[in-house]
């Protein structure tokens, strides 16, 4: 019995690296690797080589840092759509698109925050930039806004302050913690995040939560589309069907 549960002791240290990987904010040197995964340099640096012929990682040509690469995706996509509640809000999601044909987004909290998992488009396909496993920023998109309400603040904290200490210019809703307090709390009042042309001119989003029995936050479902139509005033009967049905996911 006990030789059964023996492993192979490389597979380990290389999960330890890849979780390393995933956990990481942005792209790791391979000194960092090498001092969580408790090993020299070198050694990390011959598992990192077999990573990226796998396709487990990936490294910047400039800067010669690492991160996951496209196989890594695959695994963690392919792991979400066997979790049976995702896959129920996938189902929903197409439903909602058939119903309202508008391009829905369905995002899940991942090792960087709001991330893509699927995207079901309308007839009328928008222009988006963002695909299946893009991260959002939690402070330019409605989607991450919803998860800054609705997920547990450890989770969002450490990402909303990067955001505001970040520079790249992007137009966050909110630039202090009494701003995005006021947001937060007027987003779980009405039950939904919404976007009015703020990341894309002309395209609006509003994010609803997605929760299991326990009010677990499983996802975020966003509807995209032209802002005449999603906002709460001309779309204001579709946002209260989205939010009926979304809030009787579980």
């Amino acid at each position: 019995m006990r030789e059964a549960r023996r492993g192979i002791k490389a597979v380990e240290v290389a999960g330890r690296l890849l979780d390393q990987l995933a956990r990481a904010q942005a792209p790791v040197a391979v000194r960092e690797l090498a001092t969580a995964g408790r090993m020299s340099p070198g050694k990390a640096h011959r598992y990192l080589a077999s990573f990226i012929e796998s396709g487990l990682a990936r490294q910047d040509s400039e800067t010669r840092r690492y991160g996951l690469g496209p196989l890594a995706m695959r695994l963690g996509l392919a792991a979400l759509n066997s979790y049976q509640p995702l896959r129920d809000a996938m189902s929903l999601q197409r439903e909602l698109r058939d119903r309202f044909d508008e391009t829905m987004v369905l995002s899940v909290w991942g090792t960087q925050g709001p991330t893509i998992v699927h995207v079901e488009e309308s007839s009328q396909p928008i222009i988006m930039t963002m695909r299946t496993g893009a991260s959002l920023p939690i402070l330019a998109t409605a989607s991450g806004l919803a998860f800054a309400a609705f997920q547990p603040r450890h989770f969002t904290t450490p990402l909303i302050r990067a955001a505001l200490k970040d520079k790249d210019g992007l137009n966050l809703f909110a630039r202090d913690w009494v701003g995005i307090n006021r947001l937060l709390n007027q987003v779980r009042e009405q039950g939904y995040a919404f976007n009015e042309g703020h990341l894309m001119p002309g395209v609006s989003a509003a994010a609803f939560p997605l929760r299991d029995r326990t009010s677990t936050l499983i996802a975020v479902l966003a509807v995209m589309g032209r802002h005449e139509r999603i906002n709460p005033r001309q779309g204001a009967k579709m946002l209260k069907d989205l939010k009926a049905a979304t809030r009787t996911f579980s």
